[in-house]
């Protein structure tokens, strides 16, 4: 699904981020990222999620070079991954207006998005608020809509970004758990955090990333 050869970046203000970066992650894998902040993790998930182009280096996601890729086929490979950055942000309105917004932007018709979107929202366990509006969500329920709007299209591959940060034990358990149930779908996933790791992924594969370097 994920094949990173030989990665290195240096950002606008020349400082190497990344590092001689290789990472391997298999078809239906969950793999956790983990590392301090500023170590180069929400630079690789934007990478991974062909946001911008590798300066060095080769990335390959679902069999394709990011770095040969078109104006048109980077947007058709961004709309096959599923991406929740850090500090993302929801639209005016209700949570399903948010994921039927997304839905009916990529072509599906009302019936169809509306369908798609309700299973995303069980999959994540906001069902019960699907009416109430984005402005008024907590914190834990904002991260669970933030997910549902990435994977209403249905992604293979799903990046999330500092999914734990700022969040009480049971409430990381409860995102811990709806990422594992969204894996469990036959989902890629990969998630970048400072931690700490909740529980129910520690049994996962975790790679730590440190001053721009990838370590197993």
């Amino acid at each position: 699904m994920v094949q990173v050869s030989e990665l290195s970046h240096t950002d606008d203000d020349g400082i190497r981020v990344l590092e001689d970066v290789h990472l391997h992650v298999e078809r239906e894998e969950l793999v956790v990222i983990a590392g301090p902040a500023v170590a180069g993790k929400s630079t690789l998930l934007r990478l991974l999620a062909a946001q911008i182009p590798p300066q060095e280096g080769q990335v390959l996601v679902q069999g394709r070079n990011t770095a040969r890729l078109g104006r048109r086929k980077a947007i058709g490979l961004r709309r096959r991954i599923g991406y929740l950055p850090h500090g993302f942000s929801l639209l005016d309105g209700t949570v399903l207006e948010n994921l039927e917004f997304k839905l009916r932007a990529l072509g599906n018709f009302r019936e169809q998005a509306e369908e798609r979107s309700l299973i995303a929202l069980e999959d994540v366990g906001l069902t019960a608020k699907l009416a109430t509006r984005a402005a008024e969500l907590d914190h834990v329920d904002r991260l669970r809509a933030g997910l549902a709007v990435a994977i209403c299209n249905e992604p293979l591959l799903l990046l999330v970004d500092e999914p734990f940060a700022d969040l009480e034990p049971e409430d990381r358990d409860a995102i811990g758990s709806a990422l594992l149930r969204i894996h469990a779908k036959g989902r890629t996933i990969i998630i970048a955090t400072r931690g700490p790791i909740p529980a129910a992924l520690e049994t996962q594969r975790t790679v730590q990333l440190a001053d721009g370097r990838l370590t197993s």
